[in-house]
C-alpha cells in the first residue's frame, strides 16, 4: 500500500502545481457551501475527487464529491438511506447555494458517496471494529481526496491512525481498491485529459511529472 499510495500522492501533488483558476473557484464555492450549512446547524465537509482533486479543471468540468455529514438519525447503522431527512435537506441546500452562482460560473456537482461522521465518532468511542469497511471508506477518501472544511473531521482521522492494527488492515484493503481504480480505462483516460489541458496552456509537460505518472500506472499492489 505504501508504495502505491506514495506514487498516487506524489502524482497528485505534481498536477496540483498546475491548479487552474476554475479549480480554485470550485473549491471556494464548496467551502462557502460547507460554511453556510454548518452555520445552520448541519456541519458538513467534502472530499473532492476527479479533476478538481488534481487541479486540472475546465469551465465545463463537474465536481465529483464525497459528502461528510453528521446525522444522529443513523449514527448506529452508519449509512443514511436515500430518504434520510437530514441528507435530503443538505443536498437540496448545496444545490441551492450552487444555483446562486452566475451562469458562467456555475458547475454540476456529483455526490458519489456519503460518510456519516457520527458513526465514525461512535465507533471510536465504543471501540473500532478493525474490519469495518465504513471506517475503511472514510480513511480511503481522506488519503486520496482533496478536503473542504477539514476541521470538521480531521480529529477522527488522527484518532483512527493511532490504531496500528486497524491501519495495517486498512492498508491491505486500500491497496486492492487503489489498484483496481488505477486500471480502469476512465481513470487512465483522465490523465490524458489532464496532460492535454496542461499542454493547451502553452506549457511543456515536465519530465518528472511524466515519469511519476509512468511509475504510478505501472504499480502493482
Amino acid at each position: 500500500m505504501n508504495n502505491l499510495l506514495h506514487h498516487y500522492l506524489e502524482l497528485k501533488n505534481k498536477y496540483r502545481a498546475y491548479d487552474t483558476k476554475d479549480a480554485l473557484k470550485r473549491m471556494q464555492t464548496l467551502r462557502l457551501a460547507a460554511q453556510e450549512l454548518t452555520e445552520k446547524g448541519y456541519p458538513i465537509a467534502f472530499e473532492i475527487l476527479g479533476s478538481i482533486n488534481f487541479g486540472i479543471v475546465e469551465p465545463s468540468s463537474d465536481a465529483d464529491c464525497i459528502l461528510l455529514h453528521k446525522c444522529d438519525l443513523h449514527a448506529d447503522s452508519g449509512e443514511c438511506h436515500p430518504h434520510c431527512s437530514n441528507m435530503i435537506f443538505e443536498k437540496e441546500e448545496i444545490m441551492r447555494i450552487l444555483r446562486r452562482k452566475p451562469e458562467n460560473e456555475s458547475f454540476r456537482i456529483e455526490l458519489l458517496d456519503t460518510v456519516n461522521v457520527r458513526y465514525i465518532e461512535k465507533s471510536i468511542e465504543q471501540g473500532v471494529d478493525i474490519n469495518d469497511e465504513r471506517i475503511y471508506r472514510f480513511l480511503f477518501y481522506r488519503n486520496t481526496g482533496r478536503p473542504v472544511n477539514r476541521p470538521q473531521f480531521i480529529k477522527y482521522i488522527r484518532m483512527l491512525e493511532e490504531n496500528t492494527e486497524l491501519m495495517r488492515r486498512f492498508g491491505d484493503w486500500a491497496s486492492e481498491a487503489l489498484e483496481s481504480y488505477i486500471h480502469t480505462p476512465r481513470h487512465r483516460f483522465s490523465f490524458s485529459k489532464y496532460n492535454e489541458r496542461i499542454i493547451s496552456r502553452g506549457l511543456n509537460l515536465p519530465v518528472d511529472l511524466a515519469q511519476e505518472l509512468k511509475l504510478y500506472l505501472e504499480q502493482k499492489a
